[in-house]
């Protein structure tokens, strides 16, 4: 199962039970057998039929402009009424709560001190790993105060990250809507695309989306997939990051001024989408096994989930 990247403008169809891309240049068939969620960032046309289609085959659609749009989120197959009273009783128990969400936090810093670590920043990851050491973290009483340990020790992490970017990718300060510059563009796009790749992974679960415990679960449509992402941040976007920057697979030709800020040109926009999709989909030793960085996210909400559950404490995947 893949999933299905689309940057052309065009109409999506279904065709028997084949998905049609028509587009300029033709029209691309993908059995739909074979595809796992879709991704699209063109401007593209498609009717209820066929988002009933997907319903039916619970494919996920994700939309892209300047920035994530949103989601069309099949009704939950794997619906449990049980998970869902757990998550609800977790969010609405302040003590349970907040030991999940530094759980998260934890699994977060561990990971950007790792990759500080993988690239000769010594003294600055055993100072992020401060955070926990210090027990900044085990005295947070709630979960503003968590996003608030976990806030300062990511934006210490970016002042070191952008020791190690090129020039041209420094971040200098984080910026979202709209990203400043070529960096904050670039780690943008590729946070967007790991939100929708935890959301896809979390549909094939137990779990609603919508209950989160790290983000508060209010207007925002999702917020589970923000938790668990936080966790995966520093082990898949970044490291892609750190490494198309200075291979020069990605540079200054492939991005465009907008009326405010920065966004990638078509080309650029392919090779982030390829090389993000690639990562997701190579392997790695987690114990004795093989798997994809995918099927890790995937294994992370099983362990949520038998958390919840009262099964086995949870704790957070760290990249070694």
């Amino acid at each position: 199962m893949k999933r299905l990247f689309i940057t052309s403008n065009g109409t999506l169809r279904r065709k028997q039970n084949t998905l049609a891309l028509e587009t300029k240049e033709g029209t691309k068939y993908s059995p739909i057998t074979s595809i796992n969620s879709i991704y699209v960032f063109g401007e593209v046309r498609m009717n209820k039929r066929f988002l009933q289609f997907l319903g039916k085959n619970h494919i996920p659609i994700h939309f892209f402009g300047k920035r994530y749009l949103g989601t069309f989120y099949p009704r939950l197959f794997n619906a449990s009424g049980f998970m869902l009273l757990k998550q609800a009783e977790a969010y609405n128990d302040p003590i349970k709560r907040v030991s999940l969400a530094k759980k998260f936090v934890e699994g977060a810093v561990k990971n950007m001190a790792t990759v500080l670590r993988e690239n000769g920043k010594g003294d600055e990851a055993s100072r992020l790993r401060e955070y926990l050491r210090d027990d900044m973290l085990g005295k947070a009483e709630n979960v503003d105060e968590v996003m608030g340990v976990e806030g300062n020790a990511r934006n210490y992490y970016f002042s070191c990250l952008d020791s190690i970017l090129p020039n041209d990718f420094k971040l200098i300060r984080r910026s979202r809507r709209p990203p400043e510059n070529m960096g904050n563009s670039l780690m943008s796009l590729m946070n967007s695309i790991l939100y929708a790749s935890v959301l896809d992974e979390i549909y094939q679960t137990h779990l609603d989306p919508r209950i989160g415990f790290l983000h508060s679960t209010n207007f925002r449509r999702f917020s589970l997939n923000l938790d668990v992402a936080e966790i995966f941040r520093p082990v898949i976007v970044d490291r892609l990051m750190i490494s198309m920057t200075k291979r020069r697979e990605i540079g200054k030709e492939d991005f465009e001024d907008m009326t405010n800020g920065l966004k990638l040109t078509q080309v650029g926009l392919k090779k982030v989408i390829s090389s993000m999709d690639k990562r997701l989909s190579s392997t790695i030793t987690v114990g004795r096994k093989k798997m994809s960085y995918s099927r890790v996210i995937r294994t992370e909400l099983y362990k949520v989930e038998r958390h919840l559950s009262g099964d086995v404490e949870y704790s957070p995947f760290l990249i070694r």
